[in-house]
């Protein structure tokens, strides 16, 4: 599992991987992408906030700078996800809403956050350690509770609550989230954008 861009080449990887996934395109529209798309703003600060952390104190200076813009954006924005959270390469943010993601997660590449989304901790704990795989689409006011593990190639419907975990490759939805459909071979495909 990747744990963030550690060199500036990881950190081109990862905000191309972002742009591909909003646009289609791994260059065209970058600027457009980066004034008008709040998700991909959003990531863009994220990725260079998290980059600075993982260098230590030689880049505590523009650490700060970019985590003072990444918290204007997430209250701008409703968007509060930590920049300590290990998150894979192609993250969509598809709209504006409130969502968030701790510190304590750990979410593979391709994932998709709608709207309501919130990955928390159940109140008999101190974190809510989250393992999310590749290729994950969260439905607007999905809800993860808890210690849980969401395999790869995984629909999470909306307003479901995930308190168990999810194997791979199928869609799982209700209050508790259940599995209700299996993916089959060929339906993984589109799920998967590589580079």
């Amino acid at each position: 599992m990747e744990t963030g861009p550690k060199t500036l080449r990881e950190l081109k990887h990862y905000i191309r991987r972002d742009l591909r996934y909003v646009n289609g395109h791994p260059y065209r529209a970058f600027f457009s992408r980066l004034l008008f798309e709040p998700g991909f703003k959003y990531c863009f600060w994220l990725r260079l906030t998290r980059y600075f952390f993982l260098k230590g104190k030689s880049a505590m200076l523009m650490f700060l700078l970019c985590r003072m813009i990444l918290k204007h954006y997430g209250y701008k924005f409703s968007f509060d996800i930590s920049f300590r959270a290990q998150i894979g390469p192609g993250l969509t943010i598809a709209h504006y809403g409130y969502i968030i993601v701790t510190s304590y997660m750990t979410i593979g590449s391709n994932c998709t956050l709608r709207p309501g989304v919130v990955f928390g901790k159940k109140l008999t704990s101190r974190t809510g350690n989250a393992f999310v795989g590749d290729n994950v689409d969260f439905g607007v006011g999905a809800k993860i509770i808890g210690d849980v593990s969401i395999g790869g190639n995984v629909v999470v419907g909306a307003n479901s609550v995930v308190t168990k975990d999810v194997p791979d490759n199928c869609v799982v939805a209700g209050v508790p989230a259940k599995v209700i459909k299996y993916l089959e071979e060929q339906q993984k495909q589109p799920l998967s954008k590589t580079v």
